[in-house]
């Protein structure tokens, strides 16, 4: 059974608040002005003030039936380096190919045209956390970008990325955890022909990244983001939608292993799922559950301005193309696209 949640509503109600603009943008943040935020983040979303030694415990969030795999980073790396040839394609196949990834793209596209500094033909330089396999990567270098550099935590999503790319230098991987971004590019600068992390990037994507990560884990890697962006850079990430975890159908082509879950009681909890290609095949996920209020949260403690928000489902074009493959997740909200943007 589903049931809808007025997201757009309270979306278009929150971009519309000047509360949303973070202020003294501009001034640089300190570790402990960093800190002092998470910290009043967390009071405000109802949580417990966090000291300088102490991150969220997930210690009851079980991934599995065996309740092995506690640690989201763990089990994202044992899920992708299992069924990462699964993953590798060149065109669309997988659901969100069809209904999430394009809003990306669409989004992307007056960036990656746009000359902020008045040249040329200079190409964007885009760093895509959480690359996978590489597809988005490959996109977006057909649509114009000069150069992507792309991090993933599993090695054989890297290799399948490294081997599509078939040594050509626009692309760059490596094998990194998101929540160490910065650190993981400033390790590689030579290798990815940067001078330093910070400032580096014009264009950062995540694409269903977040989905995987916690809510204090999402808001650290949302924080290197913007410190790895150049100021004006665009920062484009994509998750399931918040109500997906009402998306429970054992028919549906895109469901959670969700049933008698609850839209708050569940925040953080760790939940898995599967999504199916076009092809038949069925792809094991994992969804770390977060609210709206989370996303708008992480998004306005790390200084960004929020220039969009799109929610992404199947359309009339998907209907026609393939109506038996579509017809079990239509007019539902599968996800929810965020374009944010670094102050100058």
């Amino acid at each position: 059974m589903f049931s809808s949640l007025p997201i757009a509503a309270v979306a278009l109600l929150l971009l519309s608040a000047e509360s949303f603009r973070p202020h003294n943008n501009n001034k640089k943040r300190t570790g402990s002005d960093l800190l002092l935020r998470k910290q009043l983040l967390r009071i405000r979303s109802g949580g417990d003030a966090l000291d300088n030694e102490t991150q969220p415990s997930n210690d009851a969030d079980s991934i599995d039936a065996n309740g092995d795999d506690n640690d989201s980073e763990t089990k994202s790396r044992k899920m992708y380096n299992k069924q990462a040839s699964n993953w590798v394609r060149t065109e669309p196949r997988c659901l969100s190919d069809f209904t999430g990834r394009p809003v990306v793209f669409g989004m992307l596209e007056d960036v990656l045209t746009a000359q902020h500094d008045g040249s040329d033909s200079k190409g964007k330089v885009v760093l895509d956390i959480g690359c996978g396999e590489g597809y988005c990567a490959r996109k977006v270098i057909e649509m114009g970008a000069s150069k992507v550099v792309g991090s993933d935590i599993s090695k054989e999503m890297i290799a399948c990325a490294l081997s599509t790319a078939n040594g050509d230098d626009r692309f760059k991987y490596y094998e990194s955890v998101a929540g160490e971004l910065l650190k993981g590019l400033n390790d590689n600068r030579d290798f990815l022909g940067i001078d330093s992390a910070e400032g580096a990037f014009d264009v950062a994507i995540a694409v269903f990244l977040f989905n995987y990560l916690t809510t204090y884990e999402m808001e650290e890697v949302i924080l290197q983001a913007f410190q790895a962006l150049k100021p004006g850079g665009t920062f484009i990430f994509s998750v399931p939608h918040p109500s997906m975890i009402f998306c429970h159908d054992k028919g549906a082509i895109f469901r959670l292993d969700s049933e008698n879950k609850g839209y708050y009681s569940s925040r953080n909890e760790k939940i898995t799922g599967i999504i199916s290609t076009i092809d038949g095949t069925t792809l094991n996920i994992m969804s770390v559950h977060k609210t709206l209020s989370d996303y708008i949260a992480a998004i306005f403690s790390s200084g960004f301005e929020i220039v969009d928000i799109q929610e992404a489902g199947v359309t009339e074009e998907h209907m026609i193309l393939h109506a038996e493959f579509f017809e079990s997740v239509k007019d539902r909200p599968l996800h929810l696209v965020f374009k944010l943007k670094k102050p100058y």
